[in-house]
């Protein structure tokens, strides 16, 4: 289903700086945009909703590696507030991106858990978890036992030599009921990283 065209109200056509990477010729399912990165080495569909923050070091961009943080705009009516962060890395080796992989684990995933798949020429490694805050421990949960409230991918072309890392928090702000429809989030997340093109 292509999506309609020129949404006024959505902040990534009205945000400058975000609409700059922005393909509006490209169609791609509701709810997203094609987006090309400034380094020419990967393009994606970016999500409708969410502004790309320019400033540094928010925003880096070279050409073996380029950081990206797009911040939904405002939080929803359940409380929740979305923010993504996107890493590109470039002039890899199969040991760096096992390297890469841990790291993410460490940071994001309940016991290392995660799933491999091969999806066109990409391989990803991705998963969920739940993080909350007790005092200033941070408690990583089962996906399975509470809302995924952390999405988290390592997308690798086929020649294990380029990679984009993504993190997908859910912030419940406030007092608010903060409620997780975890299916749409899951769908919104394996579509997002299916979609992302190494050049």
């Amino acid at each position: 289903m292509a999506r309609a065209m020129n949404q006024p109200d959505d902040i990534a056509l009205s945000d400058r700086f975000t609409s700059s990477f922005l393909q509006e010729d490209v169609k791609t399912d509701e709810g997203f945009h094609f987006f090309e990165s400034q380094n020419e080495h990967y393009s994606m569909w970016y999500p409708e909703g969410f502004y790309l923050q320019g400033e540094p070091p928010s925003y880096i961009s070279k050409d073996h590696y380029e950081l990206l943080n797009f911040y939904e705009d405002g939080a929803d009516s359940n409380g929740i507030e979305r923010h993504i962060q996107i890493r590109f890395s470039g002039e890899l080796t199969p040991k760096l991106i096992k390297t890469d992989l841990s790291l993410l684990l460490d940071d994001f995933a309940y016991n290392d858990e995660y799933i491999e798949l091969n999806h066109d020429s990409n391989k990803i490694y991705y998963g969920s978890s739940h993080k909350k805050m007790d005092g200033t421990e941070v408690i990583t949960s089962s996906p399975s036992k509470h809302e995924a409230n952390r999405h988290f991918a390592l997308v690798v072309n086929k020649d294990e030599t380029k990679s984009v890392t993504i993190a997908y928090r859910l912030n419940c702000i406030g007092q608010t009921t903060c409620e997780i429809e975890t299916e749409k989030e899951k769908t919104f997340f394996e579509t997002f990283i299916n979609h992302i093109k190494f050049r």
